[in-house]
Order: structure tokens, then sequence, then C-alpha cells
């Protein structure tokens, strides 16, 4: 059965593969991962909520399994060009600092939307702002996105559509 979806990117345009910087690296989360970020997203559960929608609860109740399930569909997502998601991890791959999502959007007024977390880890490594100014720079530079939102950071919740509704 086909997907609905379209691609984020058109087929001719290069998808990053990774950023790295001397404390941490962002590449393609994938199935391999489900562990470190299954961990990294229990630890620092309370703070992220709020991370998809000022209502937004996750990942309250998310179990081991479940996270799998995620993890596996932001990986084929990645390679049907739909959508991106990029785990943060420190630089021996061993504990995970949070996960970048470069999602398709359909509010005209941007290109692309997106979203991010970093783990409780990456905050008691002093390394929050340093991962957020990174991967701005990253997007920014490495993307061919002219116009991108942040909902709930650039973008106030109340500004942006809920998801699943006819703006997004």
């Amino acid at each position: 059965m086909p997907f609905e979806t379209p691609d984020l990117l058109d087929p001719s345009e290069r998808v990053p593969d990774r950023l790295e910087r001397e404390q941490f690296l962002l590449r393609p989360l994938t199935p391999d991962d489900a562990g470190l970020d299954y961990d990294a997203v229990t630890e620092s559960g309370e703070r992220l909520h709020g991370t998809f929608g000022s209502d937004d609860e996750w990942p309250t109740g998310l179990s081991e399994t479940q996270n799998r399930v995620d993890v596996c569909w932001h990986y084929k997502e990645h390679q049907r060009r739909d959508a991106f998601t990029y785990g943060v991890f420190d630089t021996e791959g061993t504990v995970e600092l949070g996960c970048l999502y470069v999602q398709p959007t359909t509010v005209t007024e941007y290109d692309a939307a997106v979203y991010y977390w970093v783990s409780d880890a990456a905050i008691d490594r002093g390394l929050a702002a340093a991962i957020e100014t990174a991967s701005r720079e990253w997007i920014a530079r490495a993307w061919p996105f002219e116009r991108v939102a942040y909902p709930g950071r650039d973008v106030p919740w109340a500004e942006w559509p809920p998801a699943g509704t006819d703006g997004q």
C-alpha cells in the first residue's frame, strides 16, 4: 500500500547526513538506537512535555515497545524522504543527548518545521545551548529551506496549528 505523504525534499536534493562537533554528533536515528533513545526519553520525561504542542504529554506512558515502533517509523520516514529525525549522541555513541526532527508543514509561511529536545544528560554536561545553536546553524546552512518554523520556540504554540488539523 503506497503512502500518501509527499517527500519533504525533492529527490534531486541531498539529505544532510550528519553534524559533528567536538562534544556531540547529530546523525540519522536508526532502529539500532531505540534502546538509547528510550533511555534518554524516559530519563528526561517530565521535562519533555510540550515538545510537540502546548498540551502534549509525550512521553508519558511511552513503553519500550512503542518507542521502538516510533524510532522505526522515523527511520522509514527518513528513507522515504517524508521527514528526517536525527539523534544527538555523545562522540562515543553511547549516550543520546537529544533528537532533532525536520518535518513537513502545510503552514504556507514555512517550508519546514523543526522540533527538538535535549536529554537530561545533555543538560548535565552543559551541552544544551551548544546543541541548539549548532542545530539551528546546521539547518540554516546545510538544508535547502528558506523559511523554517521552530514551533513552541520561535513560533508560539498559540500561533501554530495543532497536529492533525487542517493547518498541519
